[in-house]
Order: structure tokens, then sequence, then C-alpha cells
């Protein structure tokens, strides 16, 4: 057609992309991303050279040793079909839920994980990549079993089994890269693909399972697909590709399209070609290890060495600027030519775009060389286009003869351009209005509109034309210019947009807040109330248009803001806009429906403005409690002894929604505080809360999308001091009533004298009741003493001793001082009562307890759990020290004794165990106690064991 559309899309940079970067200031403690992860409640992770991180809506948390996690290389990153996370260390592997971590041990020693694609699950098993070797790990009751999967005969059968560098779950099978090779294992059916089945000798590292069911797989030089059903790999290489690390991501979004690393950016695969993003795009130039298409349409990138960073507006809207072709910015006015082209006006010229390029090019439009800012285009019919510059130029573009012709000059700066349905032309100047009707321009107004300042104008349904200015609003219908008065905004005059929708509604906007509405009519008068939104209220309104929808737009100094008949919705860097600060009048409804909006530093292309009505729904979740130092495990409920020097901090996080920048966060404790608190910090700090019950509430508000949070509730019960409590207000009621007794009977006593012997009378009585009442208490005492202790023994019995255990666990978490209890067997008991009788057996059970009372440590208690099973409850013990315990057993061996007169020789079997923080009760404790005692008598009988798992503490 023209010599500079066949330029187009020549060595073009496709678009500008809007990213936002988070780095340390954001939370992230390296910049030096491994991988990404979304679970299955919405959280985002990254795994880092320097920790694991997740996001909070806003900024990234560490989750490090207060979760269980050790280690600071993450090199893999999983989760499994039920959930659990799988977290690979160069120190260990890691399963968890996001708040608490274990390590799985192999053969008793940590499992350290290769980086890369080195964790998967497949039916209920997960597979790790350790030192090149495949480990299977299996559930085994509360713990977890890991082993090899293949062994030395299969790996001398394959030997690329024994480099094992890669590994993958697609479902049905895994996927391994075994040396150069591919290896699928179905069960215990092992295939080796290679060159003949499409796998160049490669190390493949890395898999995808599009949703269509292809496979995807990588290697540093080569990417390759294996379509359901097919036998063989087909070559979708990228071109040139030369990457040689274990990170080489691949994922698909919502169009099925792959994206994956390229040597020096970002490559997309179309269905038939690769297109590739780099820094010519606005991607740095550095290497990105990590990719995550999330479930809120974000597209995640992580590098390596400039942190995690979010493409905003990923495949919704597209930007140009400087590197993509644009001429300059802010880009003032856009149109599309009726031969295809779009034209993009701006400070220094204009820019075209042909449909289906990449790159703009500089328009063709030859403008006079005093002319500065295009601030209107309108299209012709013909394919010509027609261009006003703020200087006062009106040229129009033959497009068949390729030649710009100089229309008119206005006296004055052109503010805006109008063409309306019969072809005039009409110019909105600072210095009152101008209609250009094909052969000459002409001052226009018909004495009504005065030459101040005209800023706007627009044709409405029935043809009639409305314009604003200095001077107030004007109307030209049939002729006949028209002052329209208008009542009700701040000022009938300063108006400078206005907007007027097919059904008579027309908007306005001035040098003052808001926007208003208002019901045109024939008459002269126009009644406008204000469309109240706090948002609109605070921008400088720099346009006002109507789409074809009916949907209102409003650009202006903090975005775009749209409303599609029923909410409000602020558009902006945030959504991928690739700036917010918007150019006046810079609106255009494209043929498709999309939207073009001009900005001070750019032009974006929103490509499907009906996405923007669908927001996804914002959640709230409260991630974590401290209580003074230490944060709390997850619950539902909460309930503390009060303390006067344990403040209380909340966090909170959003899910469900983009990042947004003005997110803000509505928080109260109720039973404390009377309203809701804003915050734009996701977290909460209270002074040590008072005795009381109190839930604390919270919600997230996204002020662009005007959309609240459900409400997420905590309850907090908060036990009061001893003499705040329940019972000591009763006692010491009853006590004041009693004094009052006592008082009261003492007055009576001085005003009755003659009652003196009835008052001795009583008295005697009142001593006989009280020596009954001693009785009582004897007799009492004397029940609860066989109620709670053993008869033979003197020890307490089984029931007592495990409310001794409870309350002494009670203590040790308020103190955090180490709790152990051990589980003492006399060994062989029964050979005694068997040889000796009952009698003897009787003897030796008093005489240990004695022997072990004498030996307990101060603050212990003994326990009779059993038969000849006793308890001992040990507060303070130090960690895993058996030496008490040796010493018990000790006293026991020592010295025969005394049996019904025989001499007896006896031993016994201790099993210990530590109070951990997951221990919900005492039998917790015993069983894992009862645990180590059964080792202690499967080894030999006569010794001490102690219970595995007791570096925790409480």
């Amino acid at each position: 057609m023209f010599a500079w559309i066949a330029m187009l899309g020549l060595g073009a940079h496709a678009q500008a992309i809007n990213l936002a970067s988070f780095t340390q200031q954001q939370g992230l403690g390296s910049l030096e991303d491994n991988c990404l992860l979304q679970d299955r409640q919405g959280f985002v992770y990254v795994c880092t050279e320097n920790g694991l991180f997740r996001f909070d809506g806003r900024v990234f948390e560490r989750l490090g040793a207060q979760t269980g996690l050790r280690g600071n290389y993450i090199g893999a990153l999983h989760q499994d079909a039920t959930g659990r996370l799988w977290v690979g260390t160069r120190s260990g592997l890691f399963v968890g839920d996001g708040q608490h971590f274990a390590p799985v041990l192999a053969q008793g020693r940590p499992l350290l994980i290769d980086p890369g694609a080195t964790l998967a699950d497949l039916d209920g098993h997960v597979y790790a990549v350790s030192e090149h070797q495949l480990w299977e790990i299996a559930p085994a009751g509360t713990a977890w079993r890991a082993q090899p999967r293949f062994d030395a005969a299969a790996q001398r059968a394959t030997p690329a089994l024994a480099d094992v560098g890669s590994v993958f779950g697609d479902g049905r099978a895994l996927w391994l890269g075994c040396g150069k090779s591919l290896c699928q294992l179905r069960g215990d059916e092992l295939r080796v693909w290679g060159e003949r089945e499409g796998i160049p000798p490669d190390t493949w590292t890395s898999y995808l399972h599009a949703r269509d069911g292809t496979l995807w797989v990588r290697s540093p030089y080569h990417i390759r697909t294996l379509a359901p059903g097919a036998g063989a790999f087909a070559d979708h290489d990228l071109p040139g590709a030369r990457v040689v690390t274990a990170y080489l991501d691949m994922i698909e979004d919502e169009d099925g399209r792959l994206l994956t690393r390229a040597n020096d950016g970002l490559a997309r695969w179309n269905g038939h070609a690769w297109r590739i993003f780099d820094a010519g795009n606005g991607l740095p130039s550095i290497g990105i290890d990590a990719l995550l298409y999330d479930r809120n349409h974000v597209l995640w990138i992580g590098t390596y060495g400039r942190g995690v960073l979010q493409w905003r507006g990923y495949d919704r809207i597209q930007s140009w600027q400087g590197a993509q072709g644009l001429d300059s910015s802010p880009s003032w006015a856009i149109a599309r030519a009726s031969s295809g082209e779009l034209w993009v006006g701006d400070e220094l010229g204009g820019s075209v775009l042909a449909r289906g390029a990449a790159r703009m090019v500089p328009w063709p439009l030859k403008a006079p060389p005093l002319a500065q800012e295009t601030i209107g285009l309108a299209a012709l019919p013909n394919g010509d286009m027609l261009a006003a510059y703020y200087s006062g130029e009106l040229l129009r573009y033959r497009a068949g003869e390729g030649r710009t012709e100089v229309l008119a000059h206005s006296p004055a700066y052109i503010r805006q351009m109008l063409l309306d349905r019969h072809g005039n032309v009409w110019l909105c100047t600072e210095r009152g209005l101008y209609v250009y009707d094909g052969h000459a321009l002409q001052h226009a107004g018909g004495g009504v509109v005065p030459d101040n300042t005209c800023s706007d104008g627009k044709e409405d349904a029935q043809g009639r034309l409305w314009f604003s200015g200095d001077a107030g609003l004007f109307r030209f219908a049939h002729g006949q210019w028209s002052h329209v008065r208008v009542n009700g905004a701040p000022s009938a005059q300063a108006f400078t947009h206005l907007d007027v929708e097919p059904d008579g509604e027309l908007y306005l906007a001035g040098n003052f807040d808001g926007l208003w509405r208002g019901r045109i009519t024939d008459g002269d008068t126009l009644t406008v109330v204000h469309a109240a939104d706090a948002l609109v209220d605070g921008t400088r309104i720099y346009f006002i248009f109507h789409d074809r929808r009916g949907w209102l737009w409003i650009g202006g100094t903090d975005g775009v803001e749209v409303f599609n008949g029923r909410r409000w919705r602020r558009l902006t860097e945030d959504d991928g806009l690739i700036w917010d600060d918007i150019a006046e009048n810079s609106f255009f409804e494209d043929d498709d429906g999309s939207v073009w909006i001009g900005t001070s530093n750019g032009i974006s292309h929103i490509l499907d403005p009906l996405s923007l009505a669908a927001s996804d729904p914002l959640q709230i979740v409260i991630t974590g409690l401290r209580r003074g130092q230490t944060w709390q495990g997850t619950a539902a409920a909460y309930r503390w002894h009060y303390a006067a020097n344990q403040p209380v901090t909340l966090r909170l996080a959003t899910l469900g929604a983009p990042t947004r920048s003005t997110m803000q966060y509505r928080y109260r404790l109720r039973g404390l505080e009377p309203g809701w608190v804003t915050s734009d910090r996701p977290q909460v700090d209270y002074p040590p809360l008072p005795p009381g019950d109190f839930v604390f509430e919270a919600m997230a508000y996204d002020p662009d999308n005007r959309q609240f949070s459900p409400v997420a509730q905590l309850s907090l019960h908060i036990v009061p001091p001893w003499w705040q409590s329940t019972p000591a207000i009763v006692g010491g009621l009853l006590l004041l009533a009693l004094g009052l007794v006592v008082i009261w009977q003492l007055r009576t006593r001085h005003l009755r004298t003659r009652a003196r012997r009835l008052e001795q009378l009583v008295a005697l009585r009142t001593r006989e009741l009280e020596v009954d009442k001693q009785a009582l208490e004897d007799a009492r005492a004397a029940l609860w003493q066989q109620a709670t202790h053993d008869a033979l023994t003197g020890m307490p019995n089984r029931s007592h001793v495990l409310n001794i255990l409870a309350l002494a666990i009670e203590e040790a978490r308020q103190s955090g001082e180490p709790l152990a209890i051990a589980l003492i067997d006399l060994d062989h008991f029964k050979r005694i009562n068997d040889h000796h009788g009952h009698l003897a057996g009787d003897a030796v059970l008093i005489e240990a307890a004695t022997r072990l009372r004498e030996a307990l440590p101060h603050g212990a208690t003994l326990g009779r759990y059993g038969g000849e099973e006793i308890l001992a409850v040990v507060p303070g013990a130090p960690l895993d020290d058996p030496a008490p315990f040796e010493a018990l057993r000790g006293y026991i061996a020592a010295n025969p004794f005394h049996g019904d007169g025989e001499r007896v020789a006896v031993t016994c079997s201790i099993g210990v165990a530590w109070l951990q923080r997951h221990d919900h009760n005492g039998f917790d404790l015993i069983r894992r106690a009862d645990a180590a005692l059964y080792l202690a008598k499967t080894a030999g009988r006569n010794r001490v064991e102690l219970a595995g798992g007791n570096c925790e503490t409480t």
C-alpha cells in the first residue's frame, strides 16, 4: 500500500510490559529466585537462595525456623495431591502445611535435594532426586519411609538410572531426566526414550502436562512435545536456545499458550511459532529461573538477581512506548483510519500501527514546522485522516495521494476537535468556537457562545451538538444556539469536559470536584446531581466518554474510572496500564470493542473491557498470631491466662485478587474497640489484652474495585488472674457477709445481756458441731486418700497421677521449662509372683516405690500406672539427659529386695519422653514414653531408652 506500511513489524519489539518488582523492600531476603508455586488456598510461594517466602497480597513473609523449616538454599518446591507442601533444600527435605514443617529422613539421615524439578508425587507416593538418585517416599503411620527407587541391579541394567536429574508425575507415570535420555516409569515398567522417539541426547530438566493432555519436556537446547496417544515426541525447539541451568520452567496461560525462558527473556508458543519478550519490551536483561501463571491471571517471573516480577495486565492490556515505535508522549489523540491503521497523535507528531503489527512507525502526515501537539484526530470514510494541532493547524492527510493538506489555521490555540455527522469540523479553542465546513474556517456560536475558552464538544444521538467551557454549557440544535443554564452543580460555569449518552443522560466535569449528571430536555435548563464516588471526586478529570456498551469511561490523574451501569472500577498500573497519568481526551473505542487509552508515558490497549466487569472475589486470611515473642500455632480460637507483659500481633493476607498497591485492611477487636480501624499494613498490633472474651474481625477493601472481602474472625479468651476469678469474688462476698453476721452478733450480744445463757448454750453446741465437722473432714480425707492413692504402695493411683501430669503439662507450657515422664516397668515381675508368691511380689512393689521416691528429683511425682508399671512425672528434667533416670534404674538394681523373707534380685526398664509442641495431652506423651519402654524391653531390659524427637521445646 505505502512504503511506510511495509515497514511495519520488521525487527520490532511487540509491546511494552508493565512490571511490578518485588525485592528486599517487599520482604524478599534474596533476589535469586529458584521456583514459584501457588498452593490450593491461593498463597504464592517463592523459593530463593536465602529461604522460602510466602506472599500476603502486599509483601513477602519468610517461613523460617519458627515453622520448623531449616536451611537457606531452597532448590525445589512441590504440592502433592493431598495439599501437603514439600520443600527441598540443601539441608534436607521438609513437609508441611505452610505453617509448620517437619523433616523427612532417609535411613535416619537428612535427604539433600538436588535443585530443579526434583520433587513429584504419584499414587500417594512422593519422589525426590537426591545426589542424582531417585528416592521413593511413602507414608509409614504418622511418619515417612524413604528408600531408593532403583536398586543396584536396575542401575546395572539401565546405567542412566544412576544419573537422575529431574522427576515429574503426569498422573499416570513418572518422567525422569536420566543421563542424556528421558525415562518413563509406569509401575515397574521402564521405558527409555531416545533419538528414534524424538528425544535427542541432552540433560532433560523441565516438564509441563498441558490441559489438552500434551506433555512438554525441555532441556537446555531442546523443547519437545508428546501428544496424547503419540509414539514419538514432536520438535518445538526454541531457535538458538542455549541456557544451561536446572531451572527452565514451563507454564501454561489461560489460553493454553506455553511460556518458558529464552536466552535473554521470555518465550511464548502461540500454536505455530515462538514469540520472544525481552529487554525491548521492558524485561530486565537477566536470567529467568521461575514462572507462575496463577489462578487470578497474574504472570509471576522469578529472576536470578532482580527478585520477583509481576507482569501486570498480562494478555489483557497491551502497551506501546518509544521502544515499541511510539513517536513521543503524551499521546493526545487516537483514531483508526477506514483502511485499518491506528493513528496516534502525540506531543511531537504521531505514529501509526497497522492491524496485526507489533511495532508502531512514524505517521506519513507532514505537519508545518511550527505545529505543536496533535490534540485531535478524526477518520474520514475514504481513508483520509483529519488532524488538529494545539498550535492551531487543521490538516488532512489524503491517503490516496500520500500527501498532507493544510485546511485551515485557527486564530487561537485549539483544545478539542469534533467531527459531526454532516462532516463539519468543530474546533474548541481558547478564544471561542470555530467550525470548518469543508471550505473555510468560520467563527461559530451565533453570538451566544462567548470568546472564552471552549474545552470539549460532543454530538448526541439526535444530532445536537453540546459544548462546554469557561462560560458554561451550550447547545446547537436545528440551527439555533442556546446557553443551557446548569442547576445543582457547584458552579454554572468553568466546565471542562462533557459526554452525552444515547439515553439522554449528560455528564459534566469542571474546575471543581466530582462528576455531575442530569437528563437533557428541550429546555434551556439542566438540573444535575452529584454522581457520588469518592475516587472520582478525588481525581482531576481529563476526559468523559461512553462506549457502545453504554459504559462510562473517565480519564484522570490517577488512572481510568469505568462505570458499567452497576459499579465503578478504577484501572491503574496495578491492572496493566502503562501509566496512571491519563492524557486529556485520549480515548478511543475500536471497532472490535477494545479500548485505547493515551497517557503521559505511552499508550495502552485494553483488549477485552468485558473482563473488567468480572473481578475475582477478594478474601482475607489471618495467617499468624504472636503473643509476646512467640508465634502461636494455627487455631480457630485461642485461650490464654492474662499476662501484663505480652502484647498481641496478628498478620493478615489477601487472596483471590491481583496485587494492588491501594489495598486497605479494616479490623476491630470486638469487646475492646467500638468501631473499625483502617490501615494499609497487613499487621495489627495490640498491647497486652485485659481478661475477657474478644473476637478479632478483619476484612480487606480494594478501593480501586470498590470491593470488600468477607469478614474473617478469630476468638480470643483471656483468663483473668485468680483474684479476679468468679470463685475468688464469690469467696470474698461470702467473707464480707460472714463479717457482717459476726458484727451483728456482737452488737446483739451487747444489747441482749439477758440472753447470755442462751449464747453459752449456742457456743457449746457450736463446739460440738465443730468436733463433728472435724470428724467428717477426717473421714473425707481418708476417702480421698483411698480414691487417689494405691492401697499397696501409697503412691498416687492411675487417675490421680494422670491429673498430676495434666497440671504439669499446663505449667510447662506456661513457663517454657522442659517436662519429662518416665514409664518404669519391673523386669520379669511375673516370675517373682510365680516363684516366690504374691506376698513377695507385693513386698517388692512396696520396696520399689520406696527406693524410687528416695531417688526421685525434687518436685517429681511417682504414680502407679498399672500392675508393675510406675509413672514418674519429672518437671525441669534436662532435655535428652538420661542421667536422672539412670539413677532411678540404679536404685532398683543396686541391692536385692526383701520379698516376704526372701532376697530377690530385681531390675527395671525405663522409657522416657519429653513434652513436645505437638503433644495435645498427656496421652501423647505417655504413648511416646511407652514406645521407648518397649524399646528398652526388647533391647534386653535393665536399661533406659529415650523417645525419639525430644529436641523440640514446648
